[in-house]
C-alpha cells in the first residue's frame, strides 16, 4: 500500500518523467517498472484529468504511430498516421470510463486495449472508404489532382465541378475553423502542423485541428443530401 499511495501523491510531471525513463529502460533492457506509466493512465481515465491525457499522448504517440504503420490495412485507410493516432487515443478516452478502468489490472492490459483501438479506427476508415453510398473523401482532393487535364474544356469542367463541390461543403460548415481545417487539409495539402503555422490565430493547437477534421468528416459522411448530390462518383 505504501508504495502505491506514494506514487499517487506524486505530481503529474514527476510521474510522466519516471514513465519515460522506465519506457526507455524497457526498450534497452526488456525490463522496467510499469507502475508509473499505469498511474499516468489511471489519472487520465479515472480522474478524467486532461493534463494527464496530454502526457499520455506525448509519451505513447511514437508507439501508436508504429502500430498504425505496421497495420496491414493502413495503406488502404487513406489517412495520415498522425490522424489515426489521435483517433485511437480519442476512442479510448470515449470508451473507457473510471468504472471500466477496473478491468485493466496493469499497464500491459491497458496497452493491449489501446492497440485494439488502433485496429478499430483503421478498419473504420477502410470501411468508410469502401462502403457503397458513402461520400468518397478523396473527392475533396480533386483540386490538387487537376494538374494537367487533357485540354482546356476538361479543365473548365473540372473547375466547375470543384466549385460546385466546395459551395456545397461551405454551406455545411458550422464556422470558419471547420472550413479552414477541411480546405487546408484537402485542397492546400497541409498537414495539421502546417495548418497551425499558417493559421495560428485560428487554432489553439494541433489536437484541435485533428478533432475538428475528424468531426467534420464524420458529419459529411452521414449527410444524405451531399451523397445524393455527388452520388454518381461516391
Amino acid at each position: 500500500m505504501g508504495i502505491l499511495t506514494d506514487i499517487e501523491q506524486w505530481t503529474l510531471e514527476r510521474i510522466a518523467e519516471r514513465c519515460s525513463q522506465e519506457t526507455d529502460q524497457f526498450y534497452r533492457e526488456g525490463d522496467s517498472d510499469a507502475r508509473y506509466c499505469y498511474e499516468l493512465f489511471r489519472r487520465a481515465i479515472v480522474e478524467r484529468c486532461e493534463r494527464a491525457w496530454e502526457l499520455v499522448y506525448a509519451q505513447y504517440t511514437p508507439l501508436i504511430e508504429r502500430w498504425v504503420r505496421r497495420h496491414p490495412a493502413f495503406p488502404t485507410s487513406r489517412e495520415e498516421v498522425a490522424y489515426l493516432t489521435h483517433r485511437a487515443i480519442q476512442k479510448m478516452w470515449a470508451a473507457v470510463d473510471p468504472k471500466k478502468f477496473k478491468r485493466f489490472p496493469n499497464l500491459k492490459s491497458v496497452l493491449r486495449y489501446l492497440q485494439m483501438c488502433v485496429h478499430s479506427v483503421i478498419l473504420d476508415e477502410v470501411r468508410a472508404a469502401e462502403k457503397p453510398g458513402t461520400l468518397a473523401m478523396d473527392r475533396l482532393a480533386g483540386v490538387r489532382a487537376m494538374a494537367d487535364p487533357a485540354d482546356t474544356e476538361d479543365r473548365a469542367l473540372d473547375a466547375i465541378e470543384q466549385q460546385r463541390l466546395w459551395q456545397a461543403l461551405r454551406a455545411r460548415m458550422h464556422d470558419d475553423k471547420e472550413y479552414i481545417a477541411l480546405y487546408g487539409s484537402f485542397v492546400l495539402g497541409l498537414v495539421p502542423r502546417q495548418l497551425l503555422v499558417h493559421y495560428r490565430e485560428v487554432f489553439r493547437d494541433v489536437r484541435e485541428i485533428y478533432r475538428i477534421k475528424e468531426n467534420v468528416l464524420a458529419r459529411l459522411r452521414r449527410d444524405a443530401s451531399l451523397r445524393e448530390l455527388f452520388g454518381q462518383d461516391a
